[in-house]
This record gives structure tokens, sequence and C-alpha cells, in this order.
């Protein structure tokens, strides 16, 4: 094919890579230089926007390649590797009130924003469209049950005035039953993958060497940038005067999770609204479930207990979101105002915590 490199990638794909690449070499010298660490900290976001958009489409690449149940697989492991590093290093800097606030924020974003997103893109081209609903209504009950792993450790806590030990109990047994749950869930869908919902029908363009390649070297500096990230954002709070908790939940998901599944809107857009609506769903699914988990590990690991207490007013979004997101499922039809309807909570949710 005229424009294609050694190995199935484009020219064009070769020239946004690279671009990145230099994004990320870029925000890597402004910390050695010394710079301002607000400077820092919007470099490294971008850079690690950019690479979680490439370990997106090298992981899609290999997936195709692989098969649908390893692309389940596949997709389930890096689908929110750099979401899951930036929360694993902010715990251990301490940082436990922007992981808390990062959880719920991924969650939200992909239910509120990619998914309202894709379908005002939907049903703006190509009117009311119908999707599966016996899919549709399995991600949305497993975003109840995913609600249900954040919100009742808070409710525990706030209406027994239990010790902290206890709580931290609880949160590990609630942590345990929700990898054993979405283990399950992936079990299910490497059975039947193709009624999954984020399952793609395309033809590999990548060899197997590229994508695995570019696979490691993605995951590799999604790690150091968001090394660099982590160690600005406390800088960045002291100077801008910007909350934790707007950083942690507005910020960092869109720097590390939603910025990636922004493809998701493309494709609703060219009228696949099931695959569109999977990638939305399993993304909020895999953090609320899966990083939760590792999240709760990882602050065993480094004793920076992280015990599942979130506010109030970040419970309310969630659970707006994970209502409204039921009903549209429940419908197995949308057009462009559901969109417009979760977008809205979205903004709400900017808004508030701004002010915060």
């Amino acid at each position: 094919m005229q424009g294609t490199l050694p190995g199935g990638l484009e020219a064009k794909e070769a020239r946004i890579f690279a671009v990145i690449g230099l994004m990320a070499v870029g925000a890597v010298a402004l910390r050695v230089a010394g710079v301002s660490p607000v400077v820092v900290f919007v470099a490294a976001g971008v850079a690690v926007a950019g690479l979680a958009w490439v370990l997106g489409v090298a992981t899609e690449e290999a997936g195709e390649a692989a098969g649908p149940r390893l692309s389940a697989l596949l997709n389930a492991t890096f689908g929110n590797l750099p979401e899951m590093i930036i929360v694993i290093l902010a715990i251990r800097e301490g940082l436990l009130d922007v992981a808390r606030a990062s959880i719920i924020g991924s969650v939200i974003g992909n239910v509120l924003l990619i998914l309202g997103a894709a379908l005002l893109a939907c049903g703006w081209k190509n009117g009311r469209r119908t999707f599966d609903r016996a899919t549709a209504g399995l991600n949305a009950t497993m975003l109840v049950l995913g609600t249900a792993v954040l919100a009742i450790p808070t409710l525990f806590a706030a209406t027994t005035g239990t010790s902290v030990s206890e709580e931290r109990g609880l949160t590990h047994g609630v942590a345990i039953i929700a990898i054993v749950v979405y283990g399950f869930y992936l079990y299910a869908s490497f059975q039947d993958p193709e009624h999954r919902g984020d399952i793609s029908h395309s033809k590999a363009r990548w060899t197997v060497p590229l994508s695995v390649t570019m696979l490691a070297l993605t995951a590799l500096a999604t790690g150091v940038l968001s090394e660099i990230l982590v160690a600005a954002i406390e800088p960045t709070i002291e100077e801008t005067g910007i909350s934790e908790i707007f950083i942690g939940l507005i910020i960092v998901p869109l720097v590390g999770n939603v910025a990636e599944h922004m493809a998701a809107v493309k494709i609703a857009y060219g009228g696949n609204l099931d695959f569109a609506m999977g990638i939305a769903f399993n993304s909020a699914l895999q953090v609320a479930l899966g990083v939760t988990a590792v999240a709760v590990a990882a602050g065993y690991a480094f004793d920076n207990e992280l015990v599942l207490d979130f506010k109030p007013l970040e419970l309310a979004f969630l659970i707006s979101a994970t209502l409204l997101a039921g009903l549209v499922a429940s419908n197995g039809a949308a057009n462009w105002i559901e969109g417009v309807q979760l977008i809205a909570i979205y903004l709400m949710a900017c808004l508030v915590f701004w002010y915060l």
C-alpha cells in the first residue's frame, strides 16, 4: 500500500508518533532543566495523553492480529495502563486524595464524556440508532456493581463510626471481591468475545513484532512520563491553587484514560454504536473493578493504605452517571439528546470540582 512503511505502519501514523515522541522527550528535558513545575506538569500531561493514544492503537493492532479472545485479554491488560500507573505512583507519593479522585474521575469520564460524545456523534449523523440491548444491559449491571464497590465502603465509614483498621479491612475485602468478579467477567468475555461489545472486525495492519515492540516501548515511556507528571502535582497545586480533587478527578483521567478512548467517538460517528459503547463501558468497568483492586494492593505494598472512602459529591456524580447510563442501555436505542444529557452531567462535575 502506498504510504506504508515496513511492518504495516502508515507514513501518517509514523509522523504523528514522532511528534508524540518529541513531546515526551521535551517533557523530560523540561524536568531536567528545572523549569516551573506547572510547565512540566502541562508538558508531561500532554505527552502522557499522546502516549496513551499510541498505546491504544498498538493494543488494537496487536489484538486484531491475535484474534478476538486474545484481543480481550490485551484490552484488559493495556486498556487503562496509563491511568493505573499514575494512580500507583500517586499512592506511592502519598497523594491518596488524587488517587481516589482519579478512580472516580476515570469512571465518570468514560461513562459521561466518552459515552455521551459517542451517542451525540452517532445520533447527530445517523439519527436514532439501535444497539445490542443484552450486551449493553450486562455492562450497565456490571457498572452498578462497580459503583457499589466504590460506594459501600464510604457509607460504611460514614454511618457506623468504625475504626480505621476496620475500614481498611473492609476495603481489602471489597477489592478482592471486585477483582474476582472482574476476572469472571473477562472469562465470560473470552468465551463469547464477539458479544462483549468492544471487539472490532477489521484486519490487522501492523505485524505482530511491530505491535509488540510499540506496546513495550510505549508502556515504558508512559511509566517515565507518569513519574514526572505525578512528581509535579504537589508543586502545581501550591503554585496555582487548583485543588487535589480537580486534578485527580478531571485532569488525570483526561490525560491517562479518556483521551485514549476518544476514538470511540469516531467509531460512533461511523455508525458502529455497539463498538463505541463497548469501549466506554468496558474502560469504566476496568477502572472501577480492576484498577481499584490494584490501587488498594499498591497502598498496602507502599504502606500508604488506600481506603475506599470518597467524598459525597464524588459519589453523587458516580451514581448519577450509573443511573443515566443504565437508562440509556435499557432502551436498546439512542439518539443524540441522550449524549447531551450525559455530557451535561460531566460539565456540572467540572464546574463543581473547580470551585472546591
